[in-house]
């Protein structure tokens, strides 16, 4: 069964992490951009928090034995096909793991603008897909 101290303490981390996004998210577009230690640590809030989310679903996946995932987005398919996740939340958390890939692998790949925009539009895929395993563990 799920570890539900487990769960806790990531959704605790995840929690955390998406506080410091919204704070970062207030921030004009003129004031983000010219500190560059605003970049960094965006660069780097969103790594972990997709990595929360990563996480977070292989210890589903683990406790309940829906399979092994071979590659990130992999978690995001198992969870959608055990029906603990929506087909929705599933292609976001997909294209955020591709983000994440792209931010640890060729980062410099990745401009300002990008992630400023990233910013701006997708905290709440992280939002619903927390949202989506707890209505999954509830039941």
């Amino acid at each position: 069964m799920v570890d539900k101290d487990k769960i806790a303490f990531l959704f605790s981390e995840l929690d955390k992490y998406l506080n410091d996004l919204e704070e970062m998210k207030r921030l004009s577009r003129n004031t983000f951009l010219e500190d560059t230690r605003n970049i960094y640590s965006l660069r780097y809030l969103f790594q972990i928090t997709i990595e929360t989310c990563i996480n977070i679903g292989t210890h589903i996946i683990s406790s309940y034995r829906l399979g092994l995932p071979k590659e990130y987005s992999d978690v995001f398919r198992i969870l959608k096909n055990n029906h603990v996740i929506s087909e929705d939340i599933q292609n976001k958390l997909i294209l955020m793991t591709r983000f994440r890939n792209r931010l640890v692998h060729i980062y410099w790949d990745i401009d300002d603008e990008t992630i400023f925009k990233y910013l701006q539009e997708n905290l709440e895929d992280f939002y619903a897909y927390k949202k989506e395993i707890s209505i999954f563990l509830k039941n």
